[in-house]
């Protein structure tokens, strides 16, 4: 887990799949490899969980006809977070020894613990301990689950959490990793002019996007241009509607409906919002990026929690489906 910039013109996967190729454990493997964005360090930087395999063994496992794999433990974190509703959430796990940390169901740190996690010794909540300081944690939990096969881990001595989960973690196949980072197994496509001189990739590339921009168009462009409009119109139809219900309980704490509503019209050119539901103890908002920063960094300002990115393409344009999910204001 490291940051990585935005660079212009250079997808985050290349920026992954280029950093994972210089780890010597893998020597000059060709890899497959996915990732999962955790939280923004600006504008401009997002870290990131990755993960990697050479291709080699990629297809080895695509003999047994899996379309994707799970890296240890994050099925079992998935888990925590979806058991859990806790603002801050500590996940202890004994198939790879991880300790982890989770903050607003954002991951915060994690790291491979040098005792076993079934040691339930004092020099494993020392290490506990230690681990939290380095994720930025410095108080008490509010939950900390302690996950495992056959049995889950003993309890270690003055773990700091309010609530304490110990459990054989059930049902885990329920939990697809179809939006979250797991391994692709299935064969992809190489790349146009991949193998050719460099000059001839880069006259494919010059040749591939002027055809491009030629089927486009500006009438496209217009299109889109009105699609958003029409969102946009819609959500301040609903802004007011709310506004006229008072909405707003009197003497609120924390981030109140007029701030949330003035963030989210007043949004970042590269995002926008296509749904927006009120309800008593919350506010759920959906929309789409043109990066995946953008999502990020409006859950952190809000105060959310952010859900799954997906990426996907609307013509001929790389899109991040998101979700932010903001609890309202309680009164005085």
């Amino acid at each position: 887990m490291q940051p990585f910039p935005n660079l212009e013109g250079f997808p985050l996967e290349e920026a992954v799949l280029a950093e994972a190729e210089r780890s010597p454990l893998f020597a000059g493997e060709e890899l497959t490899v996915d990732y999962l964005l955790t939280t923004p360090e600006d504008e401009r930087r997002v870290r990131v969980l990755y993960t990697a395999m050479p291709k080699k063994g990629a297809s080895l496992l695509g003999r047994l006809r899996p379309s994707r794999l799970e890296p240890l433990p994050l099925l079992l974190w998935r888990y925590a977070l979806r058991q859990s509703k806790a603002q801050t959430l500590l996940v202890l796990e004994n198939l790879a020894h991880t300790v982890a940390f989770f903050e607003g169901g954002v991951l915060k740190g994690f790291r491979y613990l040098t005792l076993e996690a079934d040691a339930g010794t004092e020099a494993l909540a020392e290490e506990i301990a230690r681990s939290l300081a380095l994720f930025g944690c410095t108080g008490h939990l509010e939950e900390a689950w302690l996950l495992g096969l056959p049995t889950p881990p003993p309890l270690p001595p003055g773990l700091p959490a309010e609530r304490i989960h110990q459990e054989v973690p059930k049902n885990l196949e329920t939990l697809a990793p179809a939006q979250e980072l797991s391994l692709e197994l299935k064969p992809k496509r190489r790349p146009l002019g991949e193998g050719l001189p460099q000059e001839a990739q880069l006259a494919v590339f010059l040749a591939s996007l002027l055809f491009v921009l030629g089927l486009l168009g500006q009438s496209l462009l217009t299109q889109m241009i009105a699609r958003e409009m029409s969102h946009l119109e819609g959500l301040r139809r609903e802004a007011a509607l709310l506004r006229e219900q008072a909405f707003q309980p009197a003497q609120p704490q924390g981030l109140g409906l007029e701030e949330i509503l003035k963030v989210a019209v007043e949004k970042p050119e590269s995002l926008w919002l296509t749904r927006l539901e009120a309800e008593e103890g919350r506010l759920f908002l959906e929309g789409k990026a043109l990066n995946p920063y953008a999502p990020l960094l409006l859950a952190q300002r809000l105060g959310g929690k952010v859900g799954p990115l997906e990426r996907e393409s609307v013509d001929g344009r790389a899109l991040y489906a998101w979700e932010v999910e903001v609890a309202k204001a309680q009164a005085r």
